[in-house]
């Protein structure tokens, strides 16, 4: 894994004038990038090397200069804020590299609610119970949302809110196989596409949540995952579905309509709790009336899943009667499937 120095960064202008070069996808000499760029071919090499630091590959071919593995999608302010005109967004800002988007927003306690924080690659993104979350530059997105609560009780339940906005804001844009799998996954085509991370401060006023997103979007970042042998679960991304467009496969829109929807159901979850997107939960849930198995290191549970408490708990049907499980470290699957091909497995729950 890279080794990035500053927790917060951002491209110089020399190294968005080099991606911006490379931008046709084809290679450029190290000698025209430098007479380009009014620099030495040291310095453009050096370039080269820190974009590839940052998780954006860069080859480097003798004889052939310089070339992206792939063209990057980049999220930018401008182009996000066009998709939300209608709307105001307190604070917001991108970053090319961020250790985390939440403990980002964890340091900056000072930032208002809805504050956005985006980043194209995280090197020390992290799941629940403190899992990796791998990711490659401008593949996924990935950004935290701040929010205050009065008390620490009052996030009971918002795990599963967050998974019904994302779940809404990519059905808006037209992803139709589109399901929730408890507590905090949002699948696609009955694989993995997304994870929610929700951590909490105490502050003078309450508590500080910050909601950690990370959607997988482009398609690159799996190729990379196999050839390090780390695809041990059913993952998928937006652009290998068949609803996927150009229009819908824009990272700057992903993200405005994912911030539009979180946004609005958190504002109505923190008046009405879990009730105000209870009937969508149970619509999305593609575990519910499930013979499902619940295992973790040290037990393992098998009923039908009926769904979620009031809470957030997921309900399970067993021979001894109804029991609720919360979220701990319980992974949840199928116990049985008609076709072992489409069988969802899912060890870890990832987000940033």
């Amino acid at each position: 894994m890279p080794v990035v120095k500053k927790p917060e960064q951002e491209f110089s202008g020399h190294e968005n004038r080099f991606l911006e070069i490379l931008s046709d996808g084809v290679f450029h000499s190290g000698q025209d990038l430098a007479d380009d760029m009014g620099l030495s071919r040291s310095a453009i090499s050096k370039i080269a090397m820190r974009i590839n630091d940052c998780g954006l590959p860069v080859f480097a071919v003798k004889r052939r200069g310089y070339a992206l593995d792939y063209v990057p999608d980049r999220i930018t302010p401008e182009k996000t804020l066009a998709f939300l005109s209608d709307i105001r967004v307190p604070w917001f800002r991108s970053y090319d590299v961020v250790d985390s988007t939440n403990l980002s927003a964890l340091r900056h306690p000072e930032l208002p609610d809805y504050a956005l924080i985006a980043a194209e690659y995280q090197p020390a993104g992290r799941g629940r119970v403190g899992r990796q979350y791998f990711n490659l530059y401008a593949n996924q997105v990935m950004f935290t949302l701040t929010v205050r609560f009065r008390e620490l009780a009052a996030l009971q339940g918002l795990s599963a809110a967050a998974g019904v906005a994302v779940a809404r804001a990519l059905r808006g844009l037209g992803f139709r196989d589109i399901g929730i799998k408890w507590p905090n996954d949002v699948y696609l085509g009955g694989r993995k596409l997304c994870g929610i991370l929700i951590e909490s401060a105490p502050r003078y006023d309450g508590v500080l949540a910050v909601i950690g997103i990370g959607v997988n979007a482009r398609k690159n970042f799996l190729e990379r995952m196999a050839e390090q042998g780390l695809l041990d679960q059913e993952i998928t991304a937006l652009e290998l579905s068949p609803d996927a467009t150009p229009d819908n496969l824009s990272r700057n829109r992903i993200l405005a309509a994912l911030y539009r929807e979180l946004c609005q159901a958190v504002l109505l979850f923190k008046t009405e709790g879990l009730a105000s997107v209870r009937e969508d939960y149970d619509a999305f849930d593609i575990f519910r009336g499930r013979e499902v198995v619940l295992r973790n290191s040290s037990c393992e549970l098998t009923g039908i899943c009926q769904g979620i408490s009031s809470g957030g708990a997921l309900l399970l049907k067993t021979p001894e009667g109804i029991r609720q499980i919360n979220a701990g470290d319980m992974s949840l699957r199928p116990l049985r499937t008609a076709d072992p091909e489409t069988a969802m497995k899912s060890e870890a729950d990832s987000a940033p």
